[in-house]
């Protein structure tokens, strides 16, 4: 299912389609920064998934692919796994903070 492992989290050489590992391949879609945290109590648990990358469109491409929207098979990591919300947020750099500011006619 997760397409890695269980003792010592090694990448399989012969993963299958619907593993995590190939639904969210950086090769494949891009490189981001990714880190999960879990979460909760005994009775009421989970983790928490953030990725941080340059640009949106890796993480949307890889969402799209646990979902199997581009035709492919759905991660099969979503047959144990229920989301509860997400968001995307931007944060952007501090010249394009400067380059707004100057546009507005303001300084810094």
């Amino acid at each position: 299912m997760i397409g890695r492992t269980k003792p010592d989290s090694v990448e399989l050489e012969d993963k299958p389609a619907d593993s995590h590992v190939a639904s969210t391949d950086q090769d494949r879609f891009g490189k981001i920064f990714r880190r999960n945290t879990p979460y909760g109590t005994v009775t009421e648990h989970g983790t928490m998934f953030v990725g941080f990358c340059s640009d949106q469109r890796p993480l949307t491409t890889m969402l799209e692919s646990m979902a199997g929207l581009p035709g492919g098979a759905r991660d099969a990591l979503t047959r144990y796994t229920r989301p509860l919300t997400g968001a995307y947020y931007f944060i952007p750099s501090t010249d394009a903070l400067l380059r707004a500011t100057a546009a507005a006619g303001r300084t810094t």
